[in-house]
């Protein structure tokens, strides 16, 4: 068996109980078609980081990290939006742009490094 719960989620892929921590806004400009994110949601409103493709242009962003919820995108209020919905509006900012994207970071317990 390599998948649960219907192929979304693997036997590898983490789950995350999100407990709000920190929120980060960075600055990002789109250098290349894509950014290297997957993104998944919790079927609630809130669109997550699933993983981050090393080397890509996010990789290259120290603040944005897996588990990250995706909060806002130039402003725009995200929650309630799906993570296909999410993913559709990062593909459609154009190559060479720049936009802000806002992140909340899941508060870690005593037993994350």
């Amino acid at each position: 068996m390599s998948r649960l719960l219907g192929g979304q989620i693997g036997l590898e892929d983490f789950i995350f109980v999100h407990v709000k921590g920190q929120p980060k806004e960075v600055e990002v400009t789109k250098s290349e078609d894509a950014l290297g994110l997957t993104i998944t949601d919790n079927g609630a409103g809130y669109a997550f980081i699933k993983r981050v493709k090393e080397g890509s242009i996010m990789d290259k962003v120290p603040l944005i990290a897996v588990g990250d919820h995706i909060e806002k995108i130039d402003g725009k209020n995200l929650i309630g939006t799906r993570h296909f919905e999410v993913a559709k509006m990062l593909k459609e900012i154009p190559k060479g742009s720049t936009f802000i994207i806002r992140v909340v970071e899941p508060l870690k317990s005593g037993f994350c490094k």
